[in-house]
């Protein structure tokens, strides 16, 4: 397959390790559990070992670091846990050091310095490894070497902000061991799975009216086992097991017996076509809300390292938006999880998502969803967003096609476009910017819905589900990217999908021939409690506010005074939601609130 790939900017890096390459929690059992992580290694300029050879690991029990600086940063962890300046000699004697990374203000005595002389700094105090907790949550780091990366010959890792504070409030109450590095060979009964082979669902979101029945959607199931242990096992079990918003079983498979020769990284793929495969899910009629695709290993004894036994992925069907990015269970929003920009640009980035739905004319594209942050120091409000929907007119199959196009010569048409401009600053946070009009999609037809930004401090927003397999299978594009003009069909790979939704209705609710939907918005947005609702018409109007999964949240009737209304959302949860509002002649408006 074309390798349509653009290279990821060094502000965060969460998808990058070998999947061998761990940082786990061994004990207490508080903190038991395989933590997202980026480590330094010899590719980068560093010293450090290379954990791509297996069993290269070391494990010990962890410990704050203390240059005797005093204060808190703008995190509230202790300066002194820096590491920026020198270490007592032997402070830090065969303990793995716990760092915190700069916090990325303006204050000098914050601790902002080189990761290499953080590291520099631990191995000189004894320490036998380094993980460094990064100032942000859910966001982990490329580490650059620096001045002094090359001297530094113990592992370093880094981690995000709410697991590095979780490993410092357990170390509060008593020893805390972690282990980092390769664990192929390393324990006798070790199968694992990997989310770079296994198949996910056909799309994060997917929006009901193209989700109706099994021939609609449906996709393949289907992922591989490796024997990362040092003894051959001959019971080995895949099972594969979906569950709908209920939590009922609607689809559950299992293949067993299967036999692996000890270390044997190579693994067993279950896949279309092979020796060992499993039917494709569809079910008859999908209802609304979040489906389960778990696979589990099992070998018929006690895995000594079970944590890598399962994988988990997500699709919601929902009556709003289509994504490949996951929602996010705590706020019924989009995921963004991550945020990334390319390296080495210079002008313009874009993140894209693909639509190609043999029913797609049931459906008008009416505007975006994402999520961006900044680089430090600066901020999202007053920032303007381009949002474009196209066409994408370039013939081919797939991926492999000869005539798939070279980056820079794509050929898009235009058909709808808007901006979205941020009046407060929502870092992180997922909003909504609505096209110019409502477009009605073409059957068949392959789309292209993008945001553009112009601003080289701005990172957009990426989620987490892994769709590599479904790319080698599928070959079709699903989230490019474009810097500087140039576009890239795999975007920074096929485990990152960007985190951009497109809003979709029913085509029949904006009126054929006489228009039925009117202007709506309300304000302040985002809100917290109370809400002015606008909206080009008069007397009572009836309201249903649902979530992005679809569910109602929320209903009433209004009475419009000079087109305006006053609201209550105090009840509602963090998140985003879809207004509706239906006057008594039968006009109609949509927007969305997004409720702090």
């Amino acid at each position: 397959m074309r390798k349509l790939l653009l290279t990821i900017s060094a502000v965060a890096l969460t998808y990058m390790s070998n999947a061998q390459v761990i940082v786990a929690g061994v004990s207490p059992q508080s903190i038991v559990a395989n933590y997202t992580h980026t480590w330094a290694g010899p590719a980068d300029g560093w010293g450090t070992p290379d954990f791509t050879i297996p069993g290269t690991f070391i494990q010990d029990t962890l410990q704050l670091a203390d240059d005797g600086s005093t204060g808190l940063n703008a995190q509230g962890n202790p300066v002194s846990a820096s590491g920026c300046n020198s270490l007592n000699p032997g402070s830090l004697a065969g303990k793995i050091a716990v760092m915190f990374r700069g916090d990325g203000t303006t204050n000098p005595n914050a601790g902002a310095c080189e990761f290499g002389l953080k590291a520099l700094n631990a191995e000189q105090a004894g320490a036998i490894g380094v993980i460094i907790v990064n100032r942000n949550p859910n966001e982990v780091i490329n580490m650059g070497a620096g001045v002094n990366g090359a001297n530094v010959t113990i592992p370093v890792v880094c981690i995000d902000l709410i697991n590095g504070q979780t490993l410092v409030a357990a170390m509060a109450n008593g020893p805390v061991v972690m282990f980092i590095g390769n664990k192929i060979g390393l324990y006798p009964n070790d199968i694992s799975l990997n989310a770079n082979e296994a198949f996910a669902p056909k799309g994060g979101m997917v929006h009901s009216l193209l989700a109706q029945n099994g021939s609609e959607f449906n996709f393949e199931v289907g992922a591989s086992v490796t024997n990362q242990g040092n003894l051959a096992q001959n019971a080995i079990s895949l099972n594969a097991k979906v569950t709908d918003p209920s939590g009922a079983v609607v689809y559950e498979n299992t293949i067993s017996n299967l036999s692996m020769n000890a270390v044997d990284t190579t693994g067993i793929d279950v896949y279309p076509g092979t020796t060992y495969s499993f039917p494709a899910f569809s079910l008859a009629n999908y209802s609304q809300g979040t489906y389960t695709l778990t696979y589990t290993a099992d070998m018929g004894v006690a895995d000594d390292y079970p944590n890598d036994n399962v994988l988990e992925f997500t699709f919601t069907i929902n009556d709003s938006v289509f994504s490949y990015s996951t929602i996010d269970t705590a706020t019924n929003a989009l995921g963004a999880n991550n945020f990334y920009r390319p390296n080495g640009n210079t002008n313009t980035y874009s993140i894209c998502t693909v639509i190609n739905d043999p029913n797609a004319s049931r459906v008008a594209a009416t505007g975006l969803y994402f999520a961006a942050t900044t680089a430090a120091g600066t901020t999202l409000d007053g920032e303007e967003i381009l949002m474009s929907l196209y066409t994408w007119d370039d013939s081919f199959t797939d991926l492999n096609d000869a005539n798939f196009p070279a980056n820079n010569s794509w050929s898009l048409t235009e058909i709808q476009s808007g901006f979205y401009n941020y009046t407060s600053d929502l870092q992180g946070e997922v909003v909504y910017g609505a096209f110019s009009n409502p477009v009605v999609l073409l059957d068949n037809q392959r789309y292209l819905a993008c945001i553009q930004t112009f601003n080289l401090q701005l990172y957009l927003g990426y989620g987490n589900q892994n769709y590599t397999w479904n790319t080698d299978y599928y070959l079709q594009p699903l989230f490019p990217n474009e810097s500087d003009l140039d576009r890239f069909a795999i975007g920074f790979g096929s485990d990152l999908p960007s985190a951009l939704g497109v809003g979709l209705i029913d085509k029949n609710s904006i009126g054929l021939g006489e228009e039925s939907m009117i202007n709506g918005m309300a304000y302040p947005n985002p809100a917290t409690d109370l809400v002015t609702i606008s909206i080009e018409g008069e007397g009572v109007a009836n309201l249903t506010v649902t979530d992005v999964a679809g569910r109602v949240a929320m209903t009433n009737t209004m009475s419009l005074s000079a087109g305006k209304a006053e609201l209550n959302i105090a009840n509602l949860e963090a998140g985003v939601y879809i207004f509706n509002v239906v006057l008594e002649n039968g006009k109609t408006a949509q927007f969305n609130v997004v409720k702090k």
